[in-house]
C-alpha cells in the first residue's frame, strides 16, 4: 500500500504521523484525526520501514483523506511529512496520542481570531496506570519572549507549513534537533516578524504511554480491533460521518464473521444498516451473518463487496 487517493480539495490541516512498528495503536490515532469536527484536513502517515502490519492497520481505518509515505529516521521522517503536506497548517503527531474532537476546529478559531503562524495547546500524559498528568503551556526561556506560554510536543501545537520550512524543519538524517528546540526557532521567528504566538490551556490531546506489548494482532483480528478503535473515535464526535462509520462496522463485522464472533458481526452489521438504511449490501451482510454456514461460505475468500453484491441482488429479485 503506497498511498490513498488524495482529496480533490487543498486542505487546510495536514497531520503528519510519522511511525515504525506501531500496529497496535496506530489505526486509533489515525482515526481520532478523521473523527475531527473540522473534516478539511489530511492525514499523511510516514512509515518508517514497519515491519509489523502497521500499513494496514492505517488502511482498515483510512479514508481518502490519507496518504502514506516513507521515511527513515525520526526527525528525517517528520521532515518528510512536513515536505509532503498540502495544507497551510501542519499539526505533528505520534502514533501513541489521541487527539479531542474539537482539537483542530480549536486552533482553527485561535489563529484565525489571532493572524498566528504558531499556536500552542494543554494535554494530558495517561500513564500506564491508567492516572492522568495535566500538562499546561509554560513560560518559555527565550529572549523577547517574555509572557509566552508554550508546549511544544506532539499534538500540543500547529505551525504553518512556511514556518517549520524556514526554520529548517525537523532535520534530516544527520541531525535530530528535539521538538522543542525547533519549537524555539519558529518562537524566534515568529517574533522577529511581530506576529504572537497564542496559547490555549485546554487539554486537546492525550499522550499515551506506550505499553508492553506480548502478541500483536494481526490479520483480521488486527482488522476487527482497528475498526472497533475507529467507530470508538467516531462515538466522541458530536456529529460523526455516517459513511465512515458504516465503513468501520462493515470492516469490523467481516473481520469478526471470520474470527467465528458471530454476536460481534452481527451488531456491526446491524449498525452498518442503520446507519445506511438504503444500502442493500447491509441488508445482505445482517441476513447472512444470521446463518453461519451462509456466512462462512460469504466472507471465506477476499473480494467480500462482489459476493454479498449477488446475495442481495437475489434478494430482490
Amino acid at each position: 500500500m503506497a498511498s490513498f487517493t488524495l482529496w480533490a480539495v487543498r486542505p487546510r490541516f495536514s497531520v503528519v504521523i510519522p511511525v515504525r512498528d506501531r500496529a497496535d495503536v496506530v489505526g486509533r490515532a489515525v482515526a481520532a484525526v478523521l473523527a475531527q469536527t473540522f473534516a478539511n484536513l489530511e492525514v499523511v502517515v510516514v512509515d518508517r520501514g514497519s515491519t509489523d502490519d502497521t500499513l494496514g492497520a492505517v488502511e482498515a481505518v483510512a479514508d481518502h483523506r490519507v496518504r502514506v509515505i516513507s521515511g527513515r529516521g525520526t526527525a528525517a521522517a517528520r521532515s518528510a511529512g512536513v515536505e509532503a503536506a498540502r495544507g497551510r497548517w501542519v499539526a505533528l503527531l505520534g502514533p501513541d496520542d489521541e487527539v479531542a474532537p474539537g482539537w483542530l476546529a480549536r486552533f482553527g478559531r485561535l489563529v484565525d481570531s489571532t493572524g498566528a503562524e504558531l499556536a500552542t495547546c494543554g494535554g494530558e500524559q495517561r500513564h500506564l496506570d491508567g492516572s492522568l498528568s495535566r500538562i499546561l503551556p509554560t513560560p518559555l526561556d527565550l529572549p523577547g519572549a517574555e509572557g509566552l506560554r508554550t508546549c511544544f510536543r506532539s499534538g500540543a501545537f500547529v505551525a504553518t507549513r512556511r514556518l517549520l520550512l524556514e526554520v529548517g524543519s525537523f532535520g534530516g538524517p544527520d541531525e535530530a534537533p528535539r521538538i522543542d528546540e525547533v519549537g524555539a526557532r519558529m518562537v524566534s521567528a515568529s517574533l522577529a516578524a511581530g506576529l504572537p504566538v497564542p496559547h490555549t490551556p485546554e487539554p486537546l490531546v492525550r499522550w499515551n504511554e506506550p505499553a508492553p506489548v506480548d502478541e500483536l494482532p494481526t490479520g483480521d483480528s488486527l482488522r476487527l480491533r482497528c475498526s472497533l478503535q475507529g467507530i470508538d473515535a467516531l462515538a466522541r464526535t458530536p456529529i460523526p460521518d455516517g459513511a465512515l462509520l458504516a465503513r468501520y462496522a462493515v470492516t469490523g463485522g467481516v473481520a469478526a464473521v471470520r474470527l467465528r464472533q458471530r454476536d460481534q458481526a452481527r451488531r456491526l452489521f446491524r449498525l452498518a444498516r442503520r446507519l445506511e438504511p438504503g444500502e442493500p449490501r447491509h441488508w445482505a451482510r445482517c441476513a447472512a451473518a444470521l446463518v453461519p454456514p451462509v456466512a462462512q461460505r460469504v466472507w471465506s475468500g477476499e473480494d467480500e463487496d462482489s459476493q454479498t453484491t449477488r446475495i442481495a441482488q437475489g434478494a430482490a429479485r
